[in-house]
């Protein structure tokens, strides 16, 4: 159930088919991405709630924030087209007294949302069940087959990914326009030297910086590839992921090394061919041993940092030649063993260990004399 952000008013069904496309395979491929992405929202909207208390806004809310970072309020300047602002931004303004804090509630706000608390809630309780017949036919001492070992791996990062996205709302396909009641010139006359830049994304990039979106980074690419045209008629999805201190940090951590290493469970699984089994090995191997080197560099950059820990994800060496290749190596090197992974989780079904088709006997666990 991916919440992406609100899409741009001209983007047809195709448009939109094709993006979540896109994202649901990354969500397979490297679940702990998209657990990363949906981390990063968080943060953003946990620190929007705070800057808005700040400005006594009790109304502000963190399904208002998560609406915000998500395209869902346009800006309508009395001269130009409407463009979307995030949660920072429409701190900024309500702070300059441009804009009061939206009147929207954040019952408007879940009444355009696709999915409420019921519908993810029932998501999460029939992911356990499949959960629970894993580990029950693990203790009953049946196999587990690699395709079901690999789901519950993305079941804990799909888990912990609707934690984070619990307060978004889900498909929203239309935002709110904010009026407000100077031209645009005048609040970037009003901003000072830093308003006179050219901007990358929307006028407002004075207040948010461009490289707050991961594409943004590399800006050849999104000139040729998009989807950013000036300014954005959408907030993209790659929002630079900033996690909100050491915590949360430790929490995707812990994650992340639960996920990768619940592949060697598997390691002595009956596969059709000793060659699958060999390249299963080799592949889940590769695989920790790139999120190792990727730990072990980021936890160096990390011990650089102060508190809070809040350093955005693509900064510093990531974007520095040749030390991205600290990044970007391990990076592909992974990729290619999980889709190794995932192939051989595949292909073993086609001739599994007679013991895999018995069936599971639940009255096993009900005490009884």
């Amino acid at each position: 159930m991916l919440h992406l952000n609100v899409p741009a008013e001209h983007e047809g069904f195709w448009t939109c088919f094709f993006r979540r496309t896109k994202w649901l395979t990354l969500g397979v491929l490297a679940p702990e991405t998209v657990l990363l992405a949906a981390g990063g929202q968080w943060a953003s909207a946990k620190r929007s709630v705070v800057d808005m208390r700040s400005l006594d806004s009790g109304s502000w809310t963190l399904a208002h924030a998560f609406y915000a970072d998500s395209g869902g309020f346009l800006l309508q300047p009395l001269d130009g087209s409407p463009f979307p602002v995030t949660a920072k931004q429409i701190h900024y303004l309500v702070n300059q007294h441009y804009l009061k804090v939206p009147d929207i509630s954040e019952k408007e706000i879940f009444d355009k949302s696709k999915a409420d608390y019921v519908t993810k809630t029932i998501a999460c309780l029939q992911t356990g069940w499949f959960v629970s017949e894993c580990v029950a036919r693990a203790i009953q001492k049946l196999p587990v087959s690699p395709l079901e070992l690999c789901t519950c791996a993305i079941i804990l990062c799909t888990v912990t990914v609707y934690f984070f996205w619990l307060q978004k709302p889900l498909n929203v396909g239309t935002p709110t326009t904010l009026t407000v009641g100077e031209s645009l010139q005048t609040i970037l006359q009003r901003a000072g030297s830093d308003a006179e830049k050219r901007f990358w994304n929307t006028p407002l990039d004075f207040v948010e910086p461009p490289t707050d979106y991961t594409f943004g980074n590399w800006p050849n690419l999104a000139n040729r590839w998009g989807p950013y045209r000036k300014p954005l008629v959408r907030i993209p999805n790659d929002r630079n992921p900033r996690l909100y201190g050491l915590q949360q940090r430790f929490l995707y951590t812990l994650i992340v090394v639960i996920f990768s290493t619940l592949s060697f469970a598997e390691w002595y699984f009956e596969f059709p061919t000793n060659i699958e089994k060999t390249v299963w090995r080799v592949a889940c191997i590769v695989c920790n041993a790139s999120l190792l080197v990727h730990a072990i560099v980021e936890g160096a950059v990390l011990c650089k940092q102060s508190p809070p820990y809040d350093y955005e994800y693509i900064e510093g060496y990531k974007l520095q030649w040749p030390a991205n290749l600290l990044f970007f190596v391990p990076a592909a090197t992974y990729f290619v063993a999980r889709i190794a992974v995932i192939a051989i989780a595949v292909l073993s079904l086609r001739m599994m260990p007679a013991k895999s088709f018995v069936q599971l006997r639940w009255s096993a666990f009900i005490p009884h004399f």
